[in-house]
């Protein structure tokens, strides 16, 4: 980019870097205690899985410091906030100030993962504006740097940035790479309910998690070679909050479990996830709960996280 015309400091880019951003959903999620900041230390297993928002970054033209100009545009209308609330807006900003670069940048966001529902859609558009802002800029950041730098924007984004299959610790930025999960079919289904993240912590009581072990992560990673199955001990700590609060949600949970070897509320929710052998029919299934108007997908494991250019890192 060295070569391209200066004026007064400032030079037209005018690139793109594409990407596609994986939702994930929690395999397990264990709360151990609250700590002095608030936050709760997690023990998490994250998959990322075939349900892609699309991100399109646009460095239109880049001048040294001060602060940037950051566009939001969403499709569907409506379906994430345009201004500096969106995860990818301020992650386009976390960027230029951490690393000395500005410039005039357009977000244009495509969402496919729905949002307020445990499937980290922010945050994984947040990490591909920062693999985005990396290439334009031209600032050669390792993907280590990146996780780092994405943590404070969400404690999953650091995820995002590495993907296929983790554990997850202190509030779930802390990643540990675990065997993959290489088959099955994930059934994600979700009603039109909204649940905040902080609100569903607020209501966990600790008492319930005193007893609660480590050792079982030990057990996890023997048997993810041969996930899913019936026997598989992952849990989600957040149900206790939620379901009691939520019959519909409740009754949902516990029908899928009643026919699929794992089912469990992803992360806070509202989508429930229900993971299928490979081969096992799903039409009857997922016509029932479309038919009910429920947001109803049927996607596979992700090896990655966020792909640049929509599989391939040049």
């Amino acid at each position: 980019m060295s070569d391209m015309p200066f004026e007064k400091g400032r030079r037209v880019v005018n690139q793109t870097v594409s990407l596609r951003a994986p939702a994930k959903v929690n395999l397990h999620l264990e709360v151990l205690r609250q700590r002095h900041d608030g936050y709760h230390e997690i023990e998490t297993i994250f998959q990322a899985v075939t349900l892609f928002d699309t991100v399109a970054v646009t460095l239109e033209e880049a001048w040294p410091g001060g602060e940037p100009e950051i566009l939001v545009q969403v499709t569907p209308a409506k379906s994430a906030p345009t201004d500096e609330t969106n995860l990818c807006w301020q992650a386009a900003r976390h960027f230029c100030k951490t690393q000395r670069v500005s410039g005039r940048i357009l977000i244009a966001l495509t969402k496919e993962i729905p949002s307020s529902a445990g499937l980290g859609g922010g945050s994984s558009d947040a990490a591909a504006v920062l693999v985005a802002c990396d290439r334009l800029f031209n600032t050669g950041l390792e993907p280590s740097q990146l996780e780092k730098l994405g943590s404070p924007l969400g404690a999953d984004v650091p995820f995002f940035i590495r993907g296929g299959t983790a554990m997850g610790r202190g509030i779930g930025d802390v990643l540990t790479a675990l065997p993959p999960v290489n088959s099955g079919q994930f059934l994600i289904v979700k009603p039109d309910l909204d649940l905040k993240t902080p609100d569903v912590y607020a209501n966990i009581k600790m008492g319930l998690t005193v007893n609660s072990s480590k050792a079982n992560i030990g057990v996890m990673k023997s048997i993810l070679s041969r996930f899913p199955q019936k026997t598989w001990p992952g849990f989600n700590r957040l149900e206790d909050a939620v379901l009691p609060q939520q019959p519909f949600l409740q009754r949902l949970v516990h029908q899928l479990q009643e026919v699929a070897p794992v089912a469990m509320l992803s992360g806070s929710g509202s989508a429930v996830v229900a993971v299928f052998e490979d081969g096992h029919p799903l039409d009857e299934l997922v016509d029932e709960f479309q038919s009910a108007g429920l947001y109803v997908r049927v996607v596979r494991p992700h090896a990655k996280g966020v792909e640049v250019g929509g599989g391939s890192r040049p």
